[in-house]
Order: C-alpha cells, then sequence, then structure tokens
C-alpha cells in the first residue's frame, strides 16, 4: 500500500475520473505563440514543429475522443486524427451552442468515452475552464511572436506544473490541478 501510488494514480487517471467524476478525463490543449496568441490577427497559423506535431498525433492516438468548436470547425476545417503518428483516430466531436457541456459530458459518459482531448480556440476553451471541466492543460509555446491575433487562454488558480519538455525550441508544459 502506497508504493509508488502517485505514479499508479498518473497512470489510471482516466479511469479514476470517468468513474469517480462520471465524465471523460479532459486534456485542454492549445499552441501559442512567445507573446501569447493562438493565431496570427485571426487567421489560422502554425505554431507547433515537426516534432510536436507528431507528440500531438501520439496524444491523439492515445485518447478516445478529441473536440474542437463549431467555429474552428468551420475556419479551419481540422481533420483531427493521428496521421503522424500510428493508432486509432480520436472520435471526433464538434461542440455547439445547441448543446451545454453537463449534457455533452453526460452523453460521452454514457458512451463510454474516459478521455477527451479540448483543442478548440478561445472561446472553447473558456468554456470548459469556466465550468472547471479540465484535469489537465498542456501548452505549446514557440519562440516566434506576432504582432496581434487572439490571446491563449489564461491559466485558471490552482494549477501545478506536472512536466516540461523543450523540443526544438518549443516548450511543452502540462499542468494539473493542484
Amino acid at each position: 500500500v502506497g508504493v509508488l501510488e502517485e505514479e499508479c494514480r498518473w497512470l489510471n487517471r482516466r479511469f479514476f475520473t470517468f468513474h469517480r467524476e462520471h465524465r471523460p478525463y479532459i486534456i485542454l490543449k492549445w499552441a501559442q505563440t512567445a507573446n501569447g496568441f493562438i493565431d496570427d490577427d485571426g487567421k489560422a497559423l502554425q505554431i507547433s514543429n515537426e516534432q510536436t506535431q507528431m507528440l500531438s498525433h501520439q496524444l491523439r492516438a492515445e485518447e478516445d475522443a478529441i473536440l474542437v468548436g463549431h467555429t474552428t470547425d468551420i475556419r479551419e476545417h481540422p481533420q483531427l486524427t493521428v496521421r503522424h503518428w500510428h493508432g486509432p483516430n480520436p472520435k471526433r466531436i464538434v461542440l455547439t451552442h445547441h448543446r451545454p457541456l453537463p449534457q455533452l459530458m453526460d452523453d460521452l459518459y454514457q458512451h463510454g468515452i474516459q478521455s477527451l482531448i479540448v483543442e478548440g480556440g478561445r472561446q472553447t476553451h473558456e468554456a470548459f475552464l469556466k465550468a472547471g471541466l479540465w484535469d489537465e492543460i498542456r501548452v505549446e509555446t514557440a519562440p516566434a511572436t506576432v504582432s496581434n491575433g487572439t490571446p491563449a487562454p489564461k491559466l485558471p488558480a490552482g494549477v501545478k506544473v506536472h512536466s516540461q519538455q523543450v523540443y526544438d525550441k518549443n516548450i511543452i508544459v502540462i499542468y494539473v490541478k493542484q
């Protein structure tokens, strides 16, 4: 009892959250410039490098579902696949205003979805943050800057750094609830 307890909780976090909270384990994920923008004056911006893009696709292969907001889906038509990795594609979900987050969480729970990646824009991320529906936040920061754009979501209070890695000048920080 208690041997490697923290490591065991981390390995089984999806299962524990699913059964305890009756919702999937939720990973909020976004990429931002060094000066804190997620796009370039409203236009899509390639922030991830080749290595971090591959890691994103690896993450997708490990999780059950992936969600973007309606606006991101219309503007960018993201594939949300694992094309740079091997494994199954996550179930694709587009969030609309017609389905409140509590109902969505209930639907995902009823369908046995144990984990969800949120890769939407600022409004989608802020909706999840405001509702307290997150377990992990992954932020990739590139050294590039833009003069104007959509500001990245603000990290909520009560986060702690779980890990931090540098991949060819891009930094990925994983935050968890304290």
